[in-house]
């Protein structure tokens, strides 16, 4: 499922505009990615969690030159799954 069917099955099922629906999936997603980038984790119980990772720096071979290069350290968002994710919509 993408964002679009997504938005297009919520609208559905609650009688919302495609726009509302959509204005609402953007406003939640933000806030996850906000709260996350600050360092938080975000549990939604039943789903899961969202949660800052760091990725450590770390040798890659590049395609183009050939040759191994360094990947810098980086911060990503990681989500694990809830063991019950039993949701009735």
């Amino acid at each position: 499922m993408n964002r679009t069917i997504l938005v297009e099955t919520v609208s559905l099922k609650t009688g919302l505009s495609k726009r509302q629906v959509d204005l609402v999936v953007n406003l939640f997603l933000d806030g996850i990615i906000k709260s996350v980038q600050e360092g938080e984790t975000v549990e939604i119980r039943g789903f899961g969690n969202f949660f800052q990772n760091i990725q450590e720096e770390r040798k890659i071979k590049s395609p183009i030159a050939g040759k191994e290069i360094t990947a810098p350290a980086k911060k990503k968002i990681s989500f694990k799954a809830s063991k019950s994710t039993e949701i009735e919509i």
